[in-house]
């Protein structure tokens, strides 16, 4: 929780006070997970403190909607990325693979897409949003075996 919701908070009331100072709005883009809209055995606390984070992130936008702050949240499904790899068992991954209707893992870039387009003008009508990244996964009904 201290990571995951408080840390998010303050780095958020920090960029929301510069945003102000400044006048001019801005774009708080966090990420959270999947798992914030999902659940896994054993992943309560986790899944808590990202659901946390959403509903957070929900109130802060309509705080600060008025002058011109967006804020959102990017929720990662399973990302081909050194740390998923650092389990050793790529094939792990294999179910959830099968079970996403893109039937790939995500890349980072995924990922960076889509930030890059929060932080843009094209999404400048966009606020209190937790947006899936996850090809699928959370659509067909939650499963991990």
């Amino acid at each position: 929780m201290a990571i995951n919701l408080k840390g998010v908070w303050l780095c958020a009331k920090y960029q929301i006070e510069a945003f102000l100072a400044q006048g001019e709005g801005g774009a708080i883009i966090n990420t959270s997970s999947w798992l914030a809209q999902g659940a896994l055995a054993g992943s309560s606390i986790y899944s808590a403190s990202k659901g946390a984070l959403d509903a957070m992130i929900r109130a802060l936008a309509l705080e600060y909607g008025r002058q011109g702050i967006r804020i959102n949240n990017i929720c990662p499904g399973i990302i081909d990325t050194p740390m998923a790899r650092s389990s050793g068992d790529v094939a792990a991954y294999q179910p959830f693979v099968e079970h996403t209707p893109m039937k790939r893992m995500g890349q980072p870039e995924d990922i960076g897409d889509v930030a890059v387009w929060l932080a843009s003008d094209g999404a400048r009508f966009i606020t209190g949003q937790s947006i899936l990244v996850d090809g699928g996964y959370t659509i067909g009904g939650l499963r991990w075996q």
